[in-house]
């Protein structure tokens, strides 16, 4: 009896010294766990850590560092072409279009490495736009009949959106072309073509998708600006309720006419140099622009110049209108140029390690005239057609009439892709004969004049008039 009380009081001692260290060690579990809930053990009330998928697949949890932010593994020494391989996995397996077309997406990043380069110059070309740069420069192609560039960061209205994106334009549409009869005018603006919007897309896919087989039709979107009337009955006036009058900047120089047209495509012969005489024997010859008929038809018509109109005599003085010429071909530039220069330096090219090299006259060409010149340029007057002016103008062999010309002083090599395109990338600048570098300068006319409302090709405006008085009062004098 004594042994079995003694038994029970043992059992109990020993539960009851169990209980204790259980409730003590419970205790400070607990208060551990509490103590902690602001350092770096998540509360059990917030949600789990989140998985994150990696680009090769994998499903990680995110981890957190000692400064509360989440710790990434990541590879400092990976090659540039490494992470774009990631990048395009990454879209292949997560974006939400199960369809994904790798071919735009390629050509996407390869126009984002040019983009980089803060070039606009350098750029890329499909096949389909390689084989219309081809077809630009031998001169004929079947299209719509316009010369078209690019507005950078083009802000228009409403219609124009997305604000600040490139557009195409009309620099001038080819007299007699479908353009013309359609009624497409110098600075419209191509906001689509065929429904598909314009925005930064280049001039060379603008100009492939405005092509097509003859006989078909392409749908241009177009946005025209009308300056503001300043007067009740002013000619600028048009129609309110064809025009969306709101500005993005708030701005009121003008309002934004968007029309739709409808062209059907033709062949288009492109003759670059046009001859006309003026009164007393003026010859007025326009070169649009440098390509591979365009040396040929200058040799013609500057022999026609010596003949004259009636075949009676040489002509008295030659203009040379190279308005709205957008360049063309660095080695016609300099064949062209050897019609007025004998001897010397063209143009110098400055590479990128800094040598220099001489593009010469080739006496061959050689025309002597005998006659003053006075070269008609504008804003629009850039590269190649930049090259000559300035030659003639550093030679003083020339007097320059208009605007100060484009700035466009770059040498572009074309590099074949396998693919079919192509890549056109600057690879040098251009100097003057003078050594006068005009990149994003232009070249200064010495007699500045500003086009007239009238169109200059009426043979009425105000830079052409100015340019046929100077050669009659040349006339007058002995020629240098």
């Amino acid at each position: 009896m004594t042994e079995s009380r003694s038994s029970s009081r043992l059992t109990y001692a020993v539960m009851a010294a169990a209980l204790t260290v259980a409730f003590g060690t419970g205790y400070r579990a607990n208060q551990w766990r509490e103590s902690t809930r602001s350092g770096w053990l998540p509360p059990e009330t917030e949600a789990p850590m989140p998985l994150v998928r990696t680009a090769d697949g994998q499903m990680t949890a995110d981890a957190i560092s000692n400064n509360g932010n989440r710790a990434r593994a990541y590879k400092p020494d990976l090659k540039p072409y490494e992470t774009l391989d990631e990048v395009r996995r990454a879209i292949k397996d997560n974006f939400v279009k199960t369809k994904v077309d790798e071919t735009a997406l390629t050509y996407g990043a390869v126009r984002g490495m040019l983009r980089a380069l803060d070039d606009r110059f350098t750029r890329f070309l499909t096949p389909e736009e390689y084989e219309e740069f081809n077809e630009r420069n031998t001169a004929e192609f079947t299209g719509i009949g316009a010369r078209i560039d690019l507005k950078q960061e083009y802000h228009g209205g409403p219609q124009s959106k997305p604000f600040g994106a490139s557009r195409p334009y009309i620099v001038e549409p080819i007299e007699g072309s479908p353009a013309e009869k359609a009624g497409i005018k110098k600075n419209d603006v191509i906001l689509a073509i065929n429904g598909r919007s314009t925005a930064d897309m280049s001039e060379e896919a603008a100009v492939s998708f405005i092509r097509g087989v003859r006989g078909t039709k392409v749908k241009l979107k177009i946005e025209r600006v009308h300056p503001l009337p300043t007067k009740p009955g002013d000619k600028n006036a048009v129609d309110k309720n064809a025009i969306d009058t709101s500005r993005r900047d708030g701005s009121s120089d003008g309002t934004f006419e968007v029309i739709e047209k409808e062209i059907a495509r033709d062949v288009i012969e492109m003759h670059p140099v046009k001859l006309e005489w003026r009164a007393d024997r003026v010859a007025w010859l326009r070169l649009d622009e440098f390509n591979k008929k365009s040396d040929i038809e200058m040799g013609e018509a500057l022999k026609g110049l010596q003949k004259g109109p009636d075949g009676n005599g040489p002509a008295k003085g030659l203009i040379l209108d190279m308005r709205n010429n957008p360049g063309g071909l660095l080695d016609v530039a300099v064949d062209v140029g050897s019609r007025f220069i004998p001897n010397g330096p063209i143009v110098f090219t400055r590479e990128r390690n800094g040598s220099e090299r001489s593009l010469n006259a080739e006496a061959n060409r050689f025309m002597n005239l005998k006659i003053p010149i006075v070269v008609l340029v504008n804003k629009y007057s850039a590269s190649a057609a930049e090259i000559v002016t300035g030659a003639l103008k550093d030679k003083d062999l020339a007097t320059v009439v208009g605007e100060t010309t484009y700035g466009k002083a770059s040498v572009q090599v074309l590099v074949e892709l396998k693919n079919g395109g192509a890549l056109v990338i600057t690879t040098a600048k251009y100097l003057t004969p003078s050594k006068t570098d005009i990149s994003e300068k232009g070249i200064s006319p010495d007699i500045a004049v500003k086009p007239s409302e009238e169109d200059e090709k009426t043979g009425r405006g105000a830079q052409l008039l100015k340019a046929e008085a100077l050669i009659k009062e040349k006339a007058g004098k002995p020629a240098t």
